[in-house]
């Protein structure tokens, strides 16, 4: 197989998403109303902005101009609408414009309903026209419910070292379920009101490859992992061993949870729940707004594009720590099979 890499260059501008979604509603009255779109030229940069408006709101970035200089965009979505123009992916305009909505919108909770919602919108947008078992380089390649199982190329140093398309399995309760593991991808998992629970420690030291789906438990009942319990529910893994309802901002919340007890991604639990402590703040049970980190009780900022990079903390967002310095990458890649078109008259 023949492959060829097309570097596009990281936009320099952005545009406001909202402009694109709210111009129907602009429009004179007319007998028909159409609905808003982004086209394949918007929607890296339409993605990126709503992105950015989510990440500052949710305290994973510090404000929209840091954000816009820290985030690349996603080269999955890259690598799709570079397939539009070679027949391996469909794209929808209304359903890229509601995507870009959905993510600008969506809440700070930490549940499954909001992370669904995301992949669901997302799925809408591009309809991939590779059947299971074909090459593939992204996900949104892939033909109905399959991915691209790369794998294989991890290790490689391959940029555009091509995956399978594989389809995804919905697991019920009692079903064998994959667990996590370094370097594999999972294309097999329990239905969302289940959870994959690890078989007994057999005592060999080696992490189990495979678990069983349980249902997840309500309010109250004995659970094992983190994510044993209903949606909006946490087990308190390591205390009463019971799940409890995740309080919302202002609640009363129990801040014997060791992993938080707070509904919202960027709140902590101090009797209340609270916005999470910024840099120079003490941290709350080692815990520290999403763009800092805790370091001898105090929370410390990732440090952004163009910071020294040599203090043992990551850089801010996708920036890579080069000659000691945050930087960021400014080219995306695109990877296509076959013969390249002829260049343009």
């Amino acid at each position: 197989m023949r492959v060829m890499t097309y570097e596009i260059s990281r936009p320099g501008t952005w545009r406001l998403g909202v402009a694109l979604l709210l111009g129907g509603l602009l429009a004179p009255a007319c007998d028909t109303t159409e609905e808003p779109t982004v086209d394949t030229a918007d929607l890296r940069t339409e993605e990126l902005d709503a992105r950015c408006e989510y990440l500052v709101r949710c305290g994973f970035m510090p404000d929209r101009n840091t954000c816009m200089a820290s985030e690349l965009p996603d080269p999955g979505l890259v690598q799709a609408l570079g397939g539009t123009s070679f027949d391996r992916v469909g794209y929808d305009a209304e359903a890229a414009a509601a995507y870009v909505d959905t993510l600008r919108n969506l809440s700070c909770d930490d549940t499954v309903e909001n992370a669904r919602t995301l992949l669901d919108a997302h799925a809408a947008i591009f309809g991939g026209r590779i059947e299971a078992g074909g090459a593939c380089f992204a996900d949104e390649e892939c033909r109905g419910e399959a991915v691209c199982d790369r794998t294989a190329c991890q290790g490689s140093g391959q940029i555009c070292c091509t995956g399978q398309c594989v389809e995804i399995r919905y697991l019920s309760v009692g079903e064998a379920c994959p667990l996590a593991q370094q370097g594999t991808r999972i294309t097999s998992f329990c239905r969302d009101d289940a959870y994959c629970q690890a078989p007994p420690d057999d005592g060999s030291g080696n992490p189990p490859t495979q678990g069983t789906c349980h249902a997840r438990v309500d309010n109250g009942l004995p659970c094992e992992q983190r994510d044993a319990c209903l949606d909006g529910q946490r087990c308190n893994v390591g205390g009463s061993g019971n799940c409890y309802k995740l309080s919302a901002s202002g609640e009363m919340c129990n801040p014997d949870l060791s992993q938080g007890s707070c509904l919202s991604l960027n709140e902590v639990c101090t009797g209340t729940c609270v916005a999470a402590p910024g840099p120079g703040q003490a941290c709350v049970q080692g815990e520290c707004i999403g763009y800092a980190a805790c370091v001898d009780d105090v929370c410390v900022a990732y440090p952004r594009q163009g910071e020294a990079c040599d203090g043992g903390l990551p850089c801010l967002g996708n920036l890579d720590c080069r000659d000691g310095v945050c930087q960021a990458d400014l080219t995306s890649v695109v990877c296509v099979d076959g013969t390249p078109p002829p260049p343009p008259m």
